[in-house]
């Protein structure tokens, strides 16, 4: 915003004042203001106001400029992966989309949480496209996929919010499915034979560290083995393990593939689990 006329005077004069060389040849002494120091019509307060003023008209018309170019990029839809991402998430299920004339936009008329459904997005750069993941949260708050009648009027919404001409693909599905086949070698005085806590047989370090470490993955994410190990090392009583095979399974996909790489990037954008109880062995020594 720009500053007043005295403002501005007042900033150079104050910087005036204090320069130790214009005050040796004035002979400035003592804390004198500008004001005491030099009249209203003295060449050093005109030249002051004068400088003073153009700038001021400087900054008034960088204000404009500035206020030009918001009131331009209000009105622009910057479609970049962070926009996409957001608009997913704005989604209010029930409620009509209204066309803003300041903005050129579609929106909504106001802001109601309770219908926001979507809780998990991801959304890919195909070149010329983006797939959009999206999933909702259960009861345990993890994703979820989205059911057919919530899913039909979200496609509605982004083809109603996209700009034109962008191929937008929206798929929901249930977290892709993780198989992990691995051996620990565990601490007998901590562990059980099978996996379970000594001191509390209803908690199994192993396949909680596993839990988390899938659930931890950003949706969209990419499961990592190198990480998976990592975690499951940090688990309490494990002194070694060996990682046997990782496979995975989609909605899409007719069974389990083995993953043959480090990573693994779901078809879903989430992680779960599949059937630990029989995939993960344990031994006093591997």
């Amino acid at each position: 915003m720009a500053r007043t006329i005295k403002e501005i005077k007042k900033s150079m004069t104050d910087m005036f004042m204090a320069d130790s060389t214009v005050r040796a040849r004035y002979g400035l002494t003592g804390s004198s203001s500008f004001e005491d120091t030099f009249s209203s019509v003295s060449i050093e307060n005109i030249i002051f106001f004068i400088v003073a003023s153009a700038m001021y008209v400087l900054e008034t018309i960088f204000d404009s400029f500035k206020a030009d170019i918001d009131g331009k990029v209000a009105t622009a839809v910057l479609a970049s992966i962070p926009w996409y991402h957001q608009i997913c998430l704005e989604y209010q299920h029930g409620d009509e989309l209204v066309f803003d004339e300041a903005t050129r936009q579609f929106r909504y008329p106001s802001v109601d949480e309770s219908r926001r459904v979507v809780r998990y997005a991801a959304c890919r750069d195909r070149g010329g496209g983006v797939l959009i993941l999206v999933s909702g949260a259960g009861d345990d708050g993890l994703p979820e996929a989205l059911s057919d009648d919530v899913l039909v009027p979200f496609k509605h919404y982004i083809n109603s919010r996209k700009p034109a001409g962008i191929p937008a693909e929206v798929q929901s599905y249930s977290p892709d499915r993780i198989r992990i086949e691995m051996k620990v070698q565990y601490d007998p005085m901590l562990l059980n034979a099978d996996g379970t806590l000594v001191a509390d047989s209803s908690v199994s370090p192993v396949m909680e560290a596993i839990d988390r470490y899938l659930q931890g993955i950003v949706y969209g994410g990419v499961f990592n083995k190198t990480r998976l190990v990592d975690a499951v090392q940090q688990a309490q009583g494990v002194t070694d393990l060996m990682l046997i095979s990782v496979s995975a399974k989609s909605d899409t996909a007719p069974d389990f593939a083995t993953v043959s790489g480090n990573n693994y990037t779901a078809v879903s954008g989430a992680f779960k689990a599949d059937n630990l109880k029989n995939t993960i062995s344990y031994a006093t020594q591997i």
